[in-house]
Formats: structure tokens, sequence, C-alpha cells
């Protein structure tokens, strides 16, 4: 089983171009919308080393990999 999590904010452009570009990909995805949580967003941030939004993760079985924000997840995306 394998689908992304993008952990992210309603109206932040580069969470909404990461969904996009999921959906256009046709990947599967989960987004975890953190706008009323700012304790649950720092949380996130602390927990997967990484300080903007998106957070992308690659849920891939028992796997979990961090991929980035929106750039790295172009990038990843490029290689598939």
């Amino acid at each position: 089983m394998k689908y992304y999590m993008v952990y992210g904010i309603t109206d932040c452009p580069s969470c909404l171009r990461a969904a996009a570009l999921l959906m256009e990909k046709d990947e599967e995805y989960v987004t975890v919308e953190a706008d009323f949580s700012k304790t649950y967003r720092r949380h996130i941030r602390d927990e997967l080393n990484w300080a903007t939004f998106p957070i992308v993760v690659l849920v891939d079985g028992p796997k979990n990999i961090v991929i980035g924000g929106f750039d790295e997840l172009e990038k990843h995306i490029g290689l598939l």
C-alpha cells in the first residue's frame, strides 16, 4: 500500500499545489489540514523535522519517508 500524506494549511498556495500535483499524477494522497491548531503544527514540524508547510510524507507499507515541501515533491514525482 502506497500513498502520500500532505500536512498543510487550507489557504497555503504550496499546499494546494502539492495536492494538485499528486492528483494530476494520479497518486493516492490524504490531506491533513492543521489550520486551527498551532500546537499540532509545531508538533508535526518537530516530529518530521521540516520547518514549512506543506510537509509531504510517502507512506509505503511499513516505511514513512519524508519527501519535504512542494519543491521536493515536484522533484520526487519527476523521478517516478
